[in-house]
């Protein structure tokens, strides 16, 4: 009974680590749920790691889920753990900006972050 508990809590300690080993979002600026008075110059997303510059992205999109034009988002030199999108001036409405990143580890994760411009 004993090696049963003792396998089961290095089964749960390797999930855990594992799971933890993902990029995730720290920050984001605009934050998930955010209302601005004015258009951002550019959107950024903070990741808990280094992310992979070759496969991670993002993409903006309006409320009709129309593709706005951006540059390719870029991963910022100074903190590659940062995700950098430079947007035109963005009309009032509701945006999703969606994103793909690819940490250490090799995981592909994807998110979205919606905001509001007034």
């Amino acid at each position: 009974m004993h090696i049963k508990h003792l396998l089961g809590a290095v089964l749960l300690a390797a999930c855990t680590s594992a799971a933890l080993a993902h990029a995730v979002v720290r920050q984001s600026s605009p934050a998930q749920g955010a209302v601005l008075n004015a258009s951002p110059k550019e959107i950024s997303i903070t990741f808990n790691e280094k992310v992979e510059k070759l496969f991670t992205s993002a993409t903006l999109k309006d409320a009709a889920g129309v593709k706005v034009s951006v540059a390719k988002a870029k991963i910022d030199v100074a903190d590659p753990s940062t995700l950098r999108l430079a947007v035109p001036v963005l009309k009032p409405g509701k945006y999703v900006v969606s994103w793909t990143a690819v940490g250490h580890d090799g995981h592909r994760l994807t998110g979205t972050i919606g905001f509001s411009v007034n």
